[in-house]
């Protein structure tokens, strides 16, 4: 047996003392091939050299590091020369060499190869079983086998085996450069996808997922025991507080890390196109439908799919969405024919599902389907000791993004930001510091920095006067009557809307509810509403109204 030859030449000289082209043979078989001379197969070298693809490695920062080399794996040591020397020293790629199968694998393990060049007939192992091996190890290596044998069957084994392509002996030189050349891009194109999606598993790593408030560790737990299984999950929660952070971590720290994780949001797509994304469509379904398309579904096989805002999903829809969960298997629009998927199924929905069942606007099997396992995930309102912790994040990320040194956040800032009930949640959170970091002369966020909402409610809840007259009507020393709890609800609601001017919104803001919460409270109250703003009664119907509530709170 021959031993291996492994050539760490990137500097273009041999390391084991053998000639770069011939290897001391002499040139007896030689052939004319489009004017050059050929050796073995191989026409000589052109003087100047023909540009490479770049097959340079970088690191999670994107510095150079070195540069991969080809492996060639020959039993031949004057074939393994040859193709070296056109690999190296004409096209200037760099390349080593092995003799055998199992040095082969432990080169391509210790050496990381941009790709492999091997021959099928190898002195202990079956080229194809050495293949199977390196494919295993990594399955994006581009691996293109050679042979003497010009066979068909041969080369359908191999490429059946996961070849990236086969080339037959004696070798076409100028096809094997056109093959190493697109092999080096698909390879730096994988390479870089799974930099990539290294960095994406990193940040939504359950060590990267801020929190320090109690209620977010018990959600990290449920999460925990989640990502042991592929069992379907329901996130639960306001707007903005996380839901697709939440389902990307469940995708990431599962066991589909590496396989697609897809996202629609039911709520912005019209339900007349609805199913064409989820499921996809058959060419001539519809007007415009000019080809096949494959859905949400087909492009999440194998991986995870999360539909956000499953909550407002068109009914007729929720009938083949709860067949397509129940049994992996749909058909397209327009189509006959059933497509299976294994993909996982992750929901989430700001909406009261319950009340959309008692409603009917919401399938109750299918809420059994999807809330096999439910996470709720708090408002920021409610965990309020995030609040500083992911501001303090967020002036890290934006200060760095709009290159300034915005280091703190002011006292009163910070007190502003806890007293503030954010309704828009994190999401609110996260623009108000990047405003706050690009608005601001300073190193350090002041009061003034922060949006007018922030300001108004911060002064509102200053103003020691404002809730005097409540203090005293609740301090059992000055007042021994007890009104029923709706009944102070109902005057809190109408008070806001009359100090609002009707203004949904900003009367839930001073409530320190959710716009939900507040137009659940409407109706309840039958008030009516147009264009965001309550119709409340003005003037005399006001002073009337307040008269009534102020007589039942003093009995």
């Amino acid at each position: 047996m021959n031993p291996t030859t492994v050539r760490t030449n990137t500097n273009g000289h041999s390391t084991n003392g053998h000639a770069n082209s011939t290897n001391g043979h002499a040139n007896t078989n030689a052939h004319s091939n489009n004017g050059h001379a050929r050796t073995n197969g191989f026409p000589s070298a052109p003087a100047n050299k023909t540009p490479v693809i770049d097959s340079t490695e970088y690191d999670q920062h994107g510095s150079a590091m070195r540069r991969s080399p080809i492996l060639i794996v020959d039993d031949e040591p004057f074939v393994a020369d040859l193709i070296y020397h056109w690999i190296h020293n004409v096209w200037d790629y760099p390349a080593i060499i092995a003799h055998n199968g199992e040095d082969a694998i432990i080169a391509m393990r210790e050496q990381h190869p941009s790709m492999v060049l091997l021959d099928i007939q190898l002195p202990d192992l079956n080229g194809i079983d050495v293949l199977r091996a390196m494919k295993s190890a990594d399955e994006h290596l581009p691996i293109v086998m050679i042979s003497a044998q010009e066979s068909i069957a041969v080369a359908v084994e191999a490429l059946k085996a996961g070849a990236y392509d086969y080339l037959p002996k004696p070798i076409d030189t100028e096809r094997l450069q056109i093959i190493i050349r697109n092999a080096m891009i698909q390879h730096s194109f994988h390479r870089k996808v799974r930099q990539l999606q290294a960095e994406i598993n990193d940040r939504y790593d359950f060590a990267n997922i801020i929190s320090a408030d109690p209620r977010m560790h018990d959600v990290f737990k449920l999460m925990r025991k989640a990502c042991q299984s592929d069992i379907t999950v329901c996130l639960l929660g306001e707007s903005g507080t996380g839901k697709e952070l939440v389902a990307r971590a469940l995708h990431v720290n599962g066991p589909r890390r590496d396989k697609p994780f897809q996202v629609i949001n039911c709520a912005a797509i019209p339900h007349e196109l609805l199913e064409s994304e989820l499921f996809g469509h058959e060419k001539g379904s519809f007007t415009g439908a000019v080809g096949k398309k494959l859905g949400k579904f087909e492009a999440a096989n194998g991986g995870t799919l999360f539909l956000d805002e499953i909550g407002d999903m068109d009914l007729t829809l929720q009938a083949k969405l709860l067949r397509a969960i129940q049994e992996r298997e749909f058909e397209r629009v327009g189509g006959t024919e059933s497509v299976r998927v294994d993909v996982r199924i992750i929901c989430a929905t700001n909406a009261d599902l319950h009340e959309a069942i008692s409603e009917r606007r919401f399938r109750e099997d299918l809420y059994y389907r999807i809330s096999t396992f439910p996470i709720t995930l708090p408002p920021l309102r409610q965990r309020r000791g995030d609040i500083l912790v992911l501001a303090d994040s967020f002036l890290k990320r934006f200060s760095e993004r709009q290159k300034k040194s915005v280091t703190t956040i002011s006292q009163p800032a910070m007190d502003a930001m806890l007293a503030y009930p954010w309704p828009g949640n994190i999401r609110e959170l996260e623009s108000t510091i990047e405003r706050a970091v690009l608005i601001t002369d300073n190193d350090t966020v002041m009061v003034s920095d922060l949006p007018l909402p922030v300001r108004r409610y911060h002064q509102m809840r200053d103003d020691s006067g404002a809730f005097e007259g409540m203090k005293d009507f609740f301090d059992p020393l000055k007042n021994k009557t007890v009104l029923p709890l709706e009944e102070i609800k109902r005057f809190a609601v109408y008070h806001a809307l009359h100090a609002c001017a009707g203004n949904i919104s900003q009367a839930a803001l001073k409530l320190d509810i959710s716009r939900s919460t507040m137009y659940r409270f409407l109706e309840l109250y039958q008030i009516e509403t147009s264009n965001g703003v309550a119709l409340i009664p003005r003037d005399n119907q006001v002073a009337e109204q307040q008269n009534e509530n102020a007589a039942v709170l003093v009995g």
